[in-house]
């Protein structure tokens, strides 16, 4: 794990903890603010991602369980009371202890388990209350766009598509999970043709809520999953080739990314021109050089 992650995680989890405790502050005094309450829940939910692209499991399980309470709480299912507030705090200090020890790499051995039977009990568990039906077969292409200065990219895409994963059933998104690890890909656009189970707007509300997220677009779509755009980095890898075959197979339109010393191959070759003559768009995004030259000869750019 690089150090450069840890010490963005360090620094983001300990500007959210402190966050939380001044809200949590404010909670006590005006708990009928319902802006409280949702930025307490987006806190957890970004804690809840960065936690698990860490792989400090035991903290985005439990931040987890944290999310699904403030769910509850800013939609008015649950009513705050004294109790809950010391309830907050509580589990404030368990997220702190627990996020210590993730980093320490050290075993944490608090009240976490405790506090998370409270919490279910409070909620109890019934997932189907905060799915509002959309309509059977219902489908959204959803496209989401990281800042361009984000010092993380692939930290970030990963955090967006657990939460994409997490909002319903995924007929297609692009780039695959285990392309961007395998890759490690600095995407700056994520898009993917879903089943959405819950509230649309929540879904947004979500997207929009995940730091270094610049722009966030949903709207039904009325086409099968082949009309998202597939992003691939053409390299000298056998994996590339069989990325873009697998691509002309569901995709109607190709965006490609050459580097500059790339040349083109035939079979690469054979490949873009079946694109082209079954009428797929094929674009050129970034790169020049050899091989955006041979195709704009060939009238496929």
């Amino acid at each position: 794990m690089e150090w450069n992650y840890i010490d963005a995680y360090v620094e983001e989890t300990g500007e959210q903890l402190s966050s939380l405790e001044q809200l949590f502050l404010e909670l006590e005094k005006r708990p009928e603010q319902s802006e409280i309450l949702n930025e307490i829940f987006r806190i957890v939910h970004t804690l809840k991602g960065s936690s698990a692209t860490m792989g400090f499991i035991e903290v985005a399980d439990f931040s987890h369980n944290l999310e699904s309470f403030f769910d509850k709480l800013r939609k008015g299912e649950i009513s705050i009371n004294d109790e809950l507030v010391d309830l907050f705090f509580k589990c404030l200090d368990a997220l702190k202890e627990m996020t210590t020890a993730a980093i320490k790499g050290e075993v944490y051995n608090g009240n976490a388990n405790k506090l998370t039977e409270i919490i279910d009990n409070l909620i109890q568990t019934d997932s189907t209350s905060k799915i509002k039906s959309q309509g059977e077969n219902t489908k959204w292409q959803v496209s989401v766009r990281i800042n361009s200065d984000c010092m993380m990219k692939t930290a970030r895409a990963l955090i967006i598509e657990k939460y994409i994963e997490e909002m319903g059933n995924i007929l297609s998104i692009d780039p695959p999970v285990d392309v961007l690890i395998k890759e490690k890909l600095e995407c700056e656009e994520i898009s993917a043709v879903i089943e959405i189970q819950r509230d649309v707007e929540d879904v947004v509300l979500g997207l929009k809520n995940i730091p270094d997220v610049a722009k966030v677009e949903i709207r039904q779509s009325d086409k099968n999953p082949d009309g998202v755009r597939i992003n691939l980095s053409i390299a000298h890898k056998p994996d590339d080739l069989k990325r873009l075959k697998e691509a002309l197979l569901h995709a109607d339109e190709i965006k490609l990314e050459f580097s500059e010393r790339y040349k083109m191959n035939l079979a690469l070759l054979q490949l873009v021109l079946a694109a082209h003559r079954e009428n797929r768009m094929v674009r050129c995004e970034k790169g020049g050089g050899p091989a955006v030259k041979m195709l704009k000869l060939m009238g496929v750019l």
